[in-house]
């Protein structure tokens, strides 16, 4: 592996000098994230950490899907684009279907709060989590539309500082703000908002502070025929990610709920680089897809995954290896969570050693496939969390992860070698 690395320098050298600003950013983040996951559990408690947990997991579920998947449509157009001016023009006409779009969510929200706590929840402490969840729906679409935007231009430091630095930094700030008030803890969401919507009126002057738009001639209805499929298949990817917390949330206390969240964000470490390279792969295969160009697309592929394997494999062993200490830091009670953090963390090793392969297929128009793909695997973790979770509670959760993680991405990769032609870490 090491050898074919250097066969072809100029694309890891690219690739490198890319994804190192993003690597740079996101572990600058990853800090950032924990300090403010060790501030809520310390100085508001697991319970509340366990509900903010809960509200956010909706939040981020609704957000997916109200952005109807513009943003990786957003990506998979401007690779055909010559000029950032039209990517401008693309933004405007998406930020418009995504306003429209986001009021029917904001009202069922804001109107039935109440309802979603006490009877799908069975919590009546979530009603004011699910009212500031209504009004934060289109600045938080928005933020991730804004972010796609920047990385099909290939403005690396301005996603990095809008999608890592900006959220994370306010969000401490205003945590600090509502604990030395003393203000109600269910605030702690707003909080996590909040820290968004500064960071969405920051990047659109960014944006709008330049050169006029050019409209790309690209049509709502194209727009949404392309994001469509990949909604669903993202609708999917978060369930299949998120369903453990949600069913979770129904069949076990918000405790437990706070010590499986927090091993969750911690296994997920595992994704931290193969996520990273992400922003420099997309527009790339988008690009080399456009030109058909496919043994350059493959090309790309290989080293950006075999870079990923090679940087994964030592952080994966040493949250294994470390988890009960890595889990310490949270507070009493959380190295409970030492097993369901190994084995979160070996599924998401496994993801991470196969590669950005949902991303490969959806920048290369094979959209419905990764949306049939997530189906699948969606409906295997609800299956194995039904049987598992009462037996074993937060590790049958975990059980369920990795056994999902490795079939949907073992098919993934037998998929690419069928469609494209080769394996993406080979």
């Amino acid at each position: 592996m090491i050898k074919k690395l250097f066969l072809d320098k100029e694309i890891i050298s690219d690739i490198l000098k890319k994804g190192g600003i993003t690597f740079l950013f996101r572990m600058i983040a990853m800090v950032l994230s924990f300090l403010t996951i060790s501030f809520i559990t310390n100085f508001f408690g697991k319970e509340n950490f366990g509900s903010y947990s809960l509200s956010l997991t909706v939040l981020q579920m609704v957000v997916m899907v109200f952005a109807v998947g513009t943003p990786y449509a957003f990506v998979s157009f401007t690779g055909g684009f010559d000029s950032h001016e039209k990517a401008k023009g693309l933004l405007i006409k998406t930020t418009k279907i995504i306003l429209i779009i986001s009021v029917f969510p904001m009202f069922f929200f804001l109107f039935g709060a109440q309802f979603l706590a006490q009877f799908l929840f069975s919590k009546p402490e979530l009603t004011n989590y699910f009212k500031i969840i209504s009004l934060s729906i289109p600045f938080m679409i928005l933020h991730e539309l804004l972010c796609y935007y920047f990385i099909s231009i290939k403005k690396t430091l301005i996603y990095s500082l809008i999608t890592f630095i900006f959220p994370n930094v306010l969000f401490l700030g205003f945590l600090a703000i509502i604990y030395f008030l003393k203000l109600p803890n269910y605030l702690i969401l707003l909080c996590y908002t909040t820290s968004f919507f500064v960071s969405v009126l920051i990047g659109f002057l960014i944006v709008f502070s330049g050169k006029k738009s050019i409209n790309p001639m690209v049509s709502s209805k194209e727009i949404l025929k392309k994001s469509f499929p990949m909604m669903v298949s993202g609708i999917f990817l978060i369930l299949l990610n998120w369903t453990d917390i949600l069913m979770l949330g129904r069949l076990e206390t918000a405790s437990n709920i706070g010590i499986y969240n927090a091993a969750f964000k911690v296994g997920y470490l595992a994704l931290f680089f193969v996520v990273s390279m992400n922003v420099v792969v997309m527009p790339k295969i988008s690009e080399l897809y456009h030109k058909k160009d496919n043994q350059e697309l493959k090309k790309v592929v290989n080293r950006a995954t075999q870079i990923v394997i090679l940087l994964t494999v030592p952080t994966a062993l040493i949250l294994i290896l470390f988890s009960k200490s890595i889990l310490g830091l949270f507070g009493s009670g959380f190295q409970a969570g030492s097993t369901t953090l190994i084995l979160i963390t070996l599924g998401a090793l496994f993801n991470a050693m196969t590669g950005n392969v949902d991303q490969i297929l959806n920048m290369t128009n094979n959209q419905h496939v990764v949306k049939n793909i997530f189906f699948i695997g969606f409906i295997l973790n609800v299956l194995l969390n039904l049987y598992l979770i009462p037996k074993y509670g937060i590790e049958g959760a975990a059980t369920s992860s990795l056994i999902t993680n490795i079939l949907v991405n073992s098919i993934f990769v037998v998929i690419i070698k069928k469609k494209l032609g080769f394996y993406t870490f080979i």
